[in-house]
């Protein structure tokens, strides 16, 4: 008897399909105790069958045994994973991140939960997310941006989740309003009436940026995309000239560089001009500040940041505030407690800036 055609699971982009051992078997045209021993029993297996098995599941969507069902044969989650978008250096040196992981540790606290930390070491989120896939937490957090290419990966998880600071279609999520935030940022700069306004940004590709900078621009899954939408409603509203503003990206993995990077900037800048500084975080703003206010050329006239960590209250500077321990308590209820998504709002903070 010949063996049926194997047709491949549809996987909308707005459900989790659970897969199972069995449609990775049905795949291949093997046994479910071969693609069981692929994640469970590897040395049952040669390197090249396993390497195989796991190839497929991952094109299937299909990432290991349903973590979700043993936590529910044990009627509890015991363990919270989060998946965190930078190494462990950044997240323990950087007092936003500090704050966010307070206020996830506080309601797991609560309710007796411990929690694993996955960093991402490198830029791409994808070992990160294989990481979080095999962990033996019942939960998941994704504090991470996730690209659509990343998204059906995400959606087959076998556990529960939230992701933050970004959107999937058909999960949970808890973001900030970006948009907002940016626009009442950029309104305070240019109501100072500078001659040019240097925007210090995360990367974001040409191709974003263009939409971004549209007259209607889509939701984007991207914070970094949706203040630059955020920037040009602004700019639009108050009729300012494009040409007048300086978009300049600067690595996201170390802010403080922004206070080198500047200087490439310096000469575009032009002499005796009244200078805005609009900022994706403070800790940009404060870098480039820094380093700014020493240019004898120039007139400093604005500078707003994004965050308000502790540092921009000392320094006087004007900035969009964010809660980031309040989104870190509501990202555990959204996941454990049946809150539903939230997009969190910001408020400017006027200083001396």
């Amino acid at each position: 008897m010949s063996k049926p055609e194997y047709r491949e699971p549809h996987v909308s982009a707005n459900e989790r399909v659970r897969l199972t051992l069995a449609d990775v078997a049905a795949a291949l045209g093997i046994s479910r105790t071969s693609v069981s021993n692929a994640f469970n029993r590897p040395e049952q297996l040669s390197k090249e069958l396993r390497n195989q098995i796991l190839e497929k599941s991952k094109e299937l969507g299909y990432f290991g045994p349903d973590a979700k069902a043993r936590a529910l044969r044990r009627h509890e989650i015991r363990e919270v994973a989060l998946v965190f978008h930078h190494d462990l250096p950044y997240a323990f040196d950087d007092a936003l991140s500090l704050d966010f992981m307070r206020g996830v540790a506080r309601q797991l606290h609560q309710r007796g939960l411990t929690l694993q930390l996955i960093p991402k070491f490198v830029r791409q989120i994808e070992p990160a997310l294989d990481a979080a896939f095999h962990t033996t937490a019942d939960a998941l957090i994704v504090h991470a941006e996730i690209g659509p290419e990343f998204a059906p990966m995400l959606l087959a998880a076998p556990v529960p989740l939230v992701v933050v600071d970004t959107l999937v279609p058909g999960a949970p999520s808890v973001c900030l309003d970006d948009r907002r935030g940016a626009e009442l940022a950029m309104a305070h700069a240019i109501a100072k009436r500078p001659d040019i306004v240097l925007v210090l940004c995360f990367p974001v590709s040409e191709k974003d940026m263009k939409r971004a900078l549209g007259a209607r621009p889509s939701r984007s899954p991207y914070n970094a995309v949706e203040r630059v939408a955020g920037y040009g409603q602004a700019l639009r509203r108050a009729g300012f000239d494009e040409c007048r503003i300086i978009w300049h990206h600067v690595d996201d993995r170390n802010p403080e560089s922004a206070s080198r990077s500047v200087e490439l900037v310096r000469r575009r800048l032009g002499k005796h001009r009244r200078v805005a500084v609009v900022a994706m975080s403070d800790r940009l703003a404060l870098a480039a500040m820094d380093t700014m206010r020493a240019w004898s050329e120039i007139e400093l006239v604005s500078v707003v940041g994004f965050d308000d960590i502790p540092a921009a209250a000392a320094a006087g500077l004007t900035t969009v505030r964010q809660d980031a321990v309040h989104k870190g308590e509501t990202a555990v209820r959204v996941l454990l407690d049946g809150e539903p998504s939230a997009v969190l709002p910001l408020e400017l903070v006027v200083r001396q800036t």
